[in-house]
């Protein structure tokens, strides 16, 4: 289509003639205020602001980035705005033969006195996020549209299930290009790398079960792809985890789609809040606990502990608090069963870290109160210790004290997380201590279940780390436990 340049001020844009009018209109005015006119917010990012709505009767979305700190702004000045840059990607990757979705404007417009690079594109009607849950012949399709992506040497750094629809009729769409490059042919590890990030909501990455139909499309859609690819895929899967556990414990101190640091007067205290259903009652309830708390359940060198009706509180030094914070991003990112993280504050000299309480009883009391179904609190707890060791995370006060059965769910859920630290993803040291601490608990409590409950555990534990592509020393660890757990048994005796 033919484009026209259009300037309104600071504000610049190049735009298909059919939409030119409506968007003339919307640059004399604010990116804030162009809900009013005509476009809904669908997606709001500390970096950008996703709108749609209909131009002149066409479907759009509207994609306007923000420049907030001083890089951002030297890197669009230097590259141009990221709008633009994803403008001409998608006309590149389109004269490529690739199925993208229609640039039809793009430019810098004014917010607040500060320009905002933009990108209008076509919607794709009826279009919804790919899933692993799509019919097999679908997922054979995405995976065909990823092998063509590599095979021409394009590189997307960002692309997820998120930025692939799916139409109406199962024809994948690419969007969401800001990150394209042309590096020529891509070598196995890169394409393990690339697929890897495709597949990262899922335990095994690409091998997973659930990606089975998504990897035969990719396979089957060019030459023969070497047996190593296997290999470099299960490689890729752990580097991709190590890199996103890290990047997780990240957003617990900056504001993103799971964390929102509020702003502060000099002297106030630092707000950071977990980004959840009914987040607004949560932050009614912790602001008015921190007015007037009551009587804290027991303190100490550390710091103090209360328990509400609905929350957990944890009084902490500051770089402690933080700490503590942080490990319960990490057993969000892995999965983990945990107490829900709520809010931490920070205060001159102290942090209160804010958890959901949850209702159920602790495994030791539960287990002490009389008969219950052993095997199944066995295989939970197998689950969650399982896939704690594969991520490369360590709790060295794992307890019965420190378990909670959630009787919502049935899981075993990990609460007090001072004791969490993070290790290398195949760095087997402390695994032996955590689980010896288990045992010589399990064998504290008397037996519950006798050795088919130890069965349980041991099965479940082993199959979090096969599910997640990794393959432990059992033989190794499980002498190490049994040494602990007579260490750990011994010096209880002992006090």
């Amino acid at each position: 289509m033919q484009s026209v340049a259009l300037t309104n001020g600071r504000a610049h844009a190049n735009v298909v003639a059919t939409i030119a009018e409506p968007l003339r209109d919307l640059l004399g005015r604010d990116v804030s205020d162009w809900t009013a006119h005509g476009l809904e917010l669908c997606k709001e990012r500390t970096v950008r602001s996703v709108l749609r709505g209909h131009l002149a009767g066409v479907p759009v979305h509207v994609k306007a980035f923000r420049a907030d700190t001083l890089a951002d702004r030297a890197r669009d000045a230097v590259r141009r705005g990221r709008g633009e840059r994803e403008a001409d990607n998608l006309v590149k990757a389109g004269a490529m033969g690739l199925p993208v979705v229609e640039a039809l404007a793009s430019g810098a417009a004014v917010d607040r006195g500060q320009l905002r690079s933009f990108v209008v594109t076509r919607t794709v009607g009826g279009a919804v996020p790919f899933t692993f849950a799509t019919p097999a012949a679908v997922q054979r399709r995405v995976g065909a549209l990823l092998r063509t992506v590599h095979d021409l040497g394009l590189e997307l750094s960002d692309l997820h299930p998120g930025n692939l629809l799916v139409a109406a009729d199962g024809a994948p769409w690419l969007l969401d290009l800001t990150s394209l490059r042309q590096t020529g042919t891509l070598p196995l590890p890169r394409r393990a790398a690339a697929m890897a990030l495709f597949c990262h909501e899922l335990d095994g990455g690409a091998l997973d079960p659930a990606a089975r139909e998504l990897l035969a499309g990719y396979r089957a859609a060019g030459c023969a792809l070497p047996a190593a690819f296997a290999r470099e895929l299960t490689l890729a899967t752990h580097r991709w985890r190590a890199r996103g556990l890290l990047a997780f414990g990240r957003r617990s101190g900056r504001s993103c789609r799971h964390t929102e640091v509020a702003s502060r007067r000099r002297g106030q205290p630092r707000w950071y809040w977990h980004l959840a259903d009914g987040a607004a009652a949560w932050r009614e309830a912790c602001t008015a606990w921190r007015h007037s708390p009551p009587p804290p359940l027991r303190s100490g060198r550390r710091g103090a502990v209360w328990l509400g009706d609905d929350l957990a509180v944890k009084q902490r030094d500051r770089g402690a608090a933080r700490t503590l914070w942080r490990a319960a991003y990490w057993l969000l990112f892995a999965r983990v069963a945990t107490a829900p993280p709520v809010a931490l504050c920070l205060d001159p000299g102290r942090g209160l870290v804010f958890t959901r309480r949850l209702a159920g009883p602790t495994l030791a009391s539960e287990l002490a109160a009389g008969p219950v179904d052993a095997r199944a609190l066995a295989r939970s707890l197998g689950t969650n210790v399982g896939r704690l060791h594969a991520h490369g995370l360590r709790n060295r006060d794992l307890k019965f004290d420190n378990l909670i059965h959630d009787p919502h769910t049935g899981d075993i859920c990990m609460v007090d997380l001072d004791g969490v630290r993070r290790c290398r993803g195949d760095d087997t040291r402390g695994l032996g201590a955590d689980l010896g601490r288990l045992l010589a608990a399990f064998t504290g409590a008397g037996r519950p279940g006798g050795s088919g409950a130890v069965r349980s555990f041991v099965g479940a534990y082993l199959r979090a780390h096969r599910r997640l592509l990794r393959r432990p020393a059992w033989r190794r660890i499980r002498r190490q436990a049994e040494r602990r757990a007579r260490e750990w048994a011994s010096a209880h005796r002992a006090r």
